[in-house]
């Protein structure tokens, strides 16, 4: 897998040019499209397993109706497993990156950039080998505090954490790199596009963000 091998991994950080300059010649995402999404649903199997004590604790806290309680657990049961967590966690990193390659086609295009949907979705896959550190970072943490997912605030911080992060933003700042490099756009109207597609990744967590409050 050319965009794995240790000198790109290292230009992605030192020179991401050279390693978008490959994306012209061959668009080669089909690896990295299942390797990443792998790697973040892994992460979630380490989160720890909640005892049912503290599920049927949080249940009674939310809900009133002994049968509904019932439902709740069994659906909590489910729900918070970390084999359904790494699951769902597969599948929407899946869709992610095919949602978000469109996306990014679209703007490019409209900003007349030289694209095709192959060399978005490689662009946006080889930005994303960033997160791999992010979510073996995550695995150590959950395990190192006991993580409950029930107890996390999805507040501004964990918005942050979640999606501004070090890692998330050196993944736009590789995107508006490979735009620049890959689509025959000058740096101010990539940095424009990365700009614009940084701000419509977002907000959906910024709507979910308020709509939590």
């Amino acid at each position: 897998m050319e965009y794995l091998k240790p000198s790109n991994l290292l230009n992605l950080i030192v020179s991401p040019t050279k390693v978008f300059q490959k994306v012209k010649e061959k668009q080669d995402f089909l690896v990295l499209i299942f390797l990443i999404p792998l790697i973040s649903a892994l992460s979630m199997l380490f989160i720890p397993r909640i005892p049912e004590e503290a599920l049927l604790e949080y249940v009674k806290r939310t809900v009133e109706d002994p049968e509904l309680q019932k439902i709740n657990l069994k659906t909590l049961k489910m729900t918070t497993s970390p084999a359904f967590l790494a699951g769902s966690e597969f599948l929407h990193y899946i869709i992610s990156f095919f949602i978000t390659a469109f996306i990014l086609l679209m703007i490019v295009r409209l900003a007349g950039g030289e694209i095709d949907y192959k060399k978005a979705l490689t662009i946006v896959a080889v930005a994303n080998i960033v997160m791999i550190p992010y979510y073996v970072f995550y695995a150590i943490y959950a395990r190192a505090v006991n993580l409950n997912i029930l107890d996390v605030s999805k507040d501004f911080k964990y918005f942050i954490a979640t999606y501004l992060n070090i890692f998330s933003i050196w993944r736009y700042v590789l995107i508006g790199i490979g735009v620049f490099a890959v689509c025959e756009l000058n740096k101010v109207k990539s940095t424009i596009v990365t700009t614009i597609y940084a701000i419509i990744t977002l907000i959906v967590p910024v709507a979910m963000l308020f709509i939590k409050k």
